[in-house]
């Protein structure tokens, strides 16, 4: 007679991601076949183009929408900015031609979260290596951001690194900002632009 045994529960519980807090995925990535690189990134790039193209609804886009008002929130304005890519796609003004753009762009397009993806020259092996970048709140698809990403990869490179974090929001200070000085080693100059001495 053979008895059943259920299955232990396991040790290690996934880490429960609250609303307010962003994951960054980090994608580190030799490219090996560039002409493979250019031409996928490039393919992409046209299939996001195609699932916007003539729909007057891009403003009302949840993910749009929820990244805008993040971002004039200036919780995390070192992120990429969906509306402004968005709105180049919508002006027509969105041109390809580097592979590292177009293919942060079709993340952007396609899977709703900001991303960057940045090229580093490796002249000794006249090979490069590109660093991704992927933001996503718990309502964004990272999952595909990274589908596209890692398919891209395997189709002309290979996979270096791969990191996943959870980027906290920033305390919010109760005390009016009147209230903070301001450090004597800046000098305001020109309008917009600061400098420290």
């Amino acid at each position: 007679m053979q008895t059943h045994r259920q299955a232990a529960t396991p040790l290690i519980e996934p880490p429960v991601i609250a609303a307010d807090e962003c994951r960054r995925l980090r994608i580190v990535a030799r490219i090996e076949a560039p002409h493979l690189w250019d031409s996928t990134a490039a393919r992409l790039l046209d299939c996001a183009r195609r699932r916007w193209q003539g729909r007057p609804d891009i403003a009302d886009h949840p993910a749009l929408r929820r990244w805008s008002q993040i971002q004039d929130s200036q919780q995390r304005p070192e992120q990429p900015c969906l509306r402004t890519l968005f709105a180049a796609f919508a002006s027509g003004s969105l041109v390809g031609g580097d592979p590292c753009a177009d293919l942060a762009a079709a993340v952007m397009l396609l899977a709703s979260c900001p991303a960057e993806a940045v090229q580093q020259a490796d002249p000794l092996n006249n090979q490069y290596t590109v660093r991704f970048s992927v933001y996503a709140y718990r309502e964004d698809d990272l999952p595909l951001a990274e589908d596209l990403i890692t398919t891209t990869i395997h189709a002309c490179g290979t996979l270096l690194a791969r990191r996943c974090t959870i980027m906290h929001p920033p305390a919010r200070s109760t005390a009016p900002l009147v209230d903070h000085p301001t450090p004597d080693v800046l000098v305001l100059g020109n309008l917009g632009s600061t400098a420290a001495r």
